[in-house]
């Protein structure tokens, strides 16, 4: 369950920045040929053409989903490009996609404390660079604003207006503007600044939100996609908050907001208002009352850890219907093929990061998805890393 932590009393200007269609552009980049044209990345698994992990935006014109899988997709878009995401050893091979955003990361993390997320997300907190800018660069006395930066999105105003630029400059050079959004005005143009080195240094586009917590800048980078950024000011926080589905916000997507929206009648984040702390804790626990009450209110004290490498490194596949495991020697088979690919990926991340693995877990697990439906199981081996000063150590 979620954890409430104290927001900090500084103001913090953080970033989500979302690579957009990341493993479309990664095989779009390989393939020069592909960029312009509809396309998606499809598994290694062909029945009925394989199913879609990414979704390029020409192709999403056409109305092709990622729900979808390949066939359909080229009913749907007949002149779709679909791209097999790489295999090694009977699965989906990830590392030409990991490779491709450490590459984003390293671009990224020059401005501030960075955290990768995912393989195709990044958290920034650039709170030291807006004060240096502040510091070197008043924004009032900006010559020039780069492009990217004016066109951003900014919460509260018109999306229609005509002259949108001249208002969005306004807005980031006003002389009236409170410490917090002179903050976020300079983080815009810093983001803009890390988005455009992001697309010369590696060919690829990414969006971002910008706001003053990790809860709020994630909301923000899906609202306008692609490449480009959204800001969220702390005045805009509470009609954005009122009109936002339960299971859009993060950890509200599971059983915990199916119970806000059952038990309590919760549509919106901001139906949460009408409830107290108390009210909250004596439903939810003293931790998770509090995280509630204070997410209605656009508070979250999660800091941004840090993290350039991932704290893990992990391989599974699962085993569907007729292809389920029914013998130990097929079992042991892909223990097998699992084991080494994560082998190879911990020798490879020793020789780059000079860190050896601490913990290992296995994870095995079989489910129904009805009681007519044969067996699926899930095996996963799992490597758990633990930073021990700069390298890691055995127990």
């Amino acid at each position: 369950m979620p954890v409430a932590r104290p927001e900090p009393q500084e103001v913090r200007v953080i970033a989500h920045v979302d690579l957009d269609c990341f493993y479309v552009q990664v095989e779009q980049r390989k393939r020069p040929e592909l960029r312009g044209k509809p396309a998606a990345v499809v598994q290694y698994n062909s029945w009925k053409g394989g199913g879609l992990i990414a979704v390029g935006y020409e192709a999403r014109k056409f109305g092709v989903k990622r729900s979808m899988r390949g066939d359909e997709a080229k009913k749907v878009c007949p002149d779709i490009q679909l791209i097999q995401v790489p295999v090694a050893r009977g699965k989906a091979d990830l590392n030409l996609y990991r490779d491709a955003g450490s590459e984003v990361v390293s671009v990224l993390s020059s401005k501030g404390k960075c955290e990768r997320a995912s393989i195709d997300e990044v958290y920034l907190d650039i709170t030291d660079a807006v004060k240096r800018l502040l510091l070197e660069r008043p924004l009032q006395s900006m010559d020039k604003i780069p492009d990217e930066a004016l066109n951003a999105h900014i919460l509260g105003i018109s999306e229609d207006a005509e002259d949108r630029k001249e208002i969005v400059k306004s807005w980031l050079c006003r002389n009236d503007a409170d410490h917090k959004d002179h903050m976020l005005a300079c983080g815009a143009i810093i983001v803009a600044e890390l988005r455009m080195a992001v697309l010369s240094e590696t060919q690829f586009t990414c969006s971002a939100g910008i706001a003053h917590n990790k809860m709020l800048a994630k909301l923000a980078s899906g609202m306008h996609k692609p490449a480009q950024q959204t800001i969220v000011p702390a005045s805009c926080v509470p009609e954005l908050l009122a009109s936002l589905p339960v299971k859009k916000m993060k950890q509200l997507g599971g059983k915990l907001g199916s119970s806000l929206e059952n038990d309590l009648g919760i549509k919106t984040v901001g139906d949460l208002l009408q409830f107290s702390e108390s009210r909250l804790q004596e439903r939810y626990g003293v931790n998770t009352g509090t995280w509630l009450w204070n997410i209605a209110r656009g508070i979250s004290g999660d800091e941004v850890k840090g993290r350039l490498l991932p704290k893990s490194q992990g391989c599974g596949k699962t085993f569907p219907g007729p292809r389920a495991l029914r013998t130990i020697a097929s079992v042991e088979h892909w223990l097998g093929e699992l084991s080494a690919e994560l082998n190879d990926r911990i020798q490879a991340d020793l020789e780059q990061n000079k860190r050896i693995a601490h913990h290992l877990t296995l994870h095995v697990r079989a489910y129904q998805v009805d009681e007519w439906s044969e067996l699926h199981l899930r095996l996963d081996v799992i490597c758990l890393v633990i930073f021990h000063d700069e390298f890691w150590l055995f127990d």
